[in-house]
């Protein structure tokens, strides 16, 4: 007899909770990009029988991470005998003296695998012979026809020096290019393009990777209205499309303030923290004047705020608080007045001496100052917005075992963590996700092994 009831189901899958062991990884890009550009057809001379310029075979940019837009320039081909080195020179307009200890580069065509020989001179540009030069070599094996990046880089020793050597100057250099083929059966039939100057090796510094972990919350959903019905019936808005995340955990990679939209570095190598020291007052003769001094030899002469004194052992707190006079000059001071010298007007010795009323000599005093250190500068504008480029990723497994990669593309950060208090630190963030160049908001990799 048939049962009327039917109680088999249907196998199905959930999705396993977050673990202590799950990150989410977040791709910070930012497109290397130079101010000092040379394109090949404005070379100054060449070494061979011809020279062509093709201003549509431009190298694929082999220093970006699926760079946004086209930067690189067309291509110098010199063609010579067999045998014979190919080259060119080419004028760099520019202030040698911020990029002396940087790094130039360029492409190079080969026009088949092998091994071949370049040498790249530097010269200043008044030296139209280079008699006063840096020579760099190199060997490059090709393996096969194309193009091939080079990276010169003006820190390391030159292979040779022609003359003085190249000394570096305001009015910008002379880069002469040589390529010379090891087999002489190779027609040196070689192109150059797309020659970049860079201050450091640092502005290569572009492509990061964020890791947040110890995640608490990964949430948001995928919202799309409908629209309105129509004879036939309604539909989807493609245009209300909107996916956001919010992301709270509890560690982070140290680099993670690259997330931050408006964060970028700044120039500066010396920075200051606040300190706090007890000194006593000695004694000192300025200008037939005595005062009490006290000599921080280590304070940040560049920052002008942020130095308190007050007298040390003084049970009346708010008498204790003495005055700043903000001015670079001595002048008469009474007992509750001190003075910052930055040895402007006195002598360079006197940077970080604090003045004081010449009855507080002997007695002890606490002040707080800005303590020079070593330190990398960042600063927050909005300088970065449209630089920098975040793609991101993470790895969500269901409970039979099947893990699935998401990655987004194009995402934007649109809150960044700043909140402190006296518990465990969370990081939150929230995540706009937008169409990447493809048009897709996400990608999704269903890992089977």
């Amino acid at each position: 007899m048939a049962r009327c009831n039917n109680d088999t189901l249907i196998a199905k899958i959930g999705t396993k909770p977050l673990n202590k062991l799950m990150e989410v990884d977040f791709a910070v890009l930012t497109d290397i990009d130079s101010c000092v550009k040379v394109n090949t057809k404005n070379y100054i001379s060449y070494a061979g029988t011809t020279a062509t310029f093709n201003a549509y075979k431009t190298p694929q940019d082999m220093f970006n991470c699926l760079a946004e837009g086209c930067k690189n320039s067309g291509t110098l081909t010199v063609t010579n005998a067999v045998g014979l080195e190919s080259g060119a020179s080419f004028a760099v307009n520019a202030d040698a003296t911020e990029f002396v200890a940087g790094v130039i580069t360029f492409y190079i065509h080969f026009p088949t695998a092998g091994t071949y020989n370049l040498k790249s001179t530097i010269s200043d540009l008044t030296e139209p012979n280079q008699t006063n030069a840096y020579v760099y070599s190199k060997e490059i094996t090709v393996q096969a026809e194309g193009f091939y990046p080079i990276v010169l880089d003006l820190s390391k020793v030159p292979d040779e020096q022609k003359g003085t050597g190249w000394t570096a100057s305001e009015v910008g250099i002379i880069l002469n290019l040589e390529v010379t083929p090891a087999d002489d059966t190779i027609i040196p039939t070689i192109g150059f393009s797309s020659i970049y100057v860079y201050d450091s090796i640092e502005d290569f510094e572009v492509n990061d990777v964020v890791k947040i972990g110890c995640i608490d919350e990964f949430s948001g959903d995928l919202t799309v209205d409908a629209t309105d019905a129509s004879c036939f019936g309604g539909g989807y808005d493609p245009t209300s499309i909107a996916i956001e995340r919010t992301l709270t955990g509890k560690s982070a990679t140290a680099n993670y303030w690259k997330l931050n939209p408006l964060m970028s570095r700044g120039s500066q190598s010396i920075g200051w923290v606040i300190q706090t020291t007890e000194r006593e007052v000695s004694t000192t003769i300025i200008d037939g004047t005595e005062y009490g001094y006290v000599q921080l030899a280590d304070m940040n002469m560049d920052e002008c705020s942020f130095t308190l004194a007050t007298m040390s052992d003084n049970c009346n707190v708010t008498d204790s608080m003495l005055n700043r006079v903000n001015t670079p000059v001595v002048v008469d001071l009474n007992e509750k007045q001190f003075i910052v010298l930055d040895g402007t007007t006195t002598t360079a010795v006197d940077a970080g001496k604090l003045l004081f009323h010449p009855s507080l000599v002997g007695q002890k005093v606490v002040i707080s100052y800005p303590k020079q250190v070593d330190a990398e500068h960042f600063v927050g504008n909005e300088d970065a917005l449209e630089e920098r480029r975040v793609r991101m990723s993470f790895t969500q497994e269901q409970t039979d075992g099947i893990k699935l990669n998401y990655v987004y593309n194009n995402v934007l950060i649109t809150s960044f963590p700043g909140t402190v208090n006296n518990e465990e630190t969370s990081f939150d963030f929230t995540i706009s996700v937008q169409r990447d160049k493809n048009g897709n908001f996400y990608e999704m990799f269903r890992i089977t092994e």
